[in-house]
């Protein structure tokens, strides 16, 4: 009953149970991210969410740091949210400086970019 009466909550809640389920996907985060920007026509991205989206994939592979990296560039981007550093553990900053030089020169621009902001 909850779904028919609450559809864009309900949504936004199975696009993080999946990514709940495994939060080294990067295609789940890439959804709840977008999911995201769009709860109700509003954008509710926060560099909070990014963590909370991307945080598992980035530790887990390259693919991961890159999406991490775009998703806090266009948090940037778009309302001018920067990172901080408080929202950033020692395992999550090594993930990032430990596969940066494993990545190609545009994605290492981005993720350069990222860890700067909160050094």
């Amino acid at each position: 009953m909850a779904d028919d009466k609450y559809p864009i909550q309900q949504k936004l809640a199975d696009l993080k149970k999946t990514l709940d389920s495994d939060p080294t996907d990067v295609e789940s985060a890439i959804r709840y991210w977008s999911g995201l920007a769009s709860f109700g026509g509003n954008d509710v991205r926060s560099g909070g969410f990014v963590i909370e989206a991307f945080r598992g994939s980035a530790l887990a592979s390259g693919a991961g740091v890159v999406a991490f990296a775009r998703a806090y560039r266009e948090l940037s981007e778009k309302n001018g949210e920067k990172p901080r550093a408080e929202l950033f553990d020692e395992e999550l900053l090594q993930a990032l400086k430990t596969r940066l030089p494993h990545l190609s020169n545009g994605d290492q621009a981005i993720v350069q970019w990222l860890i700067a902001s909160i050094e």
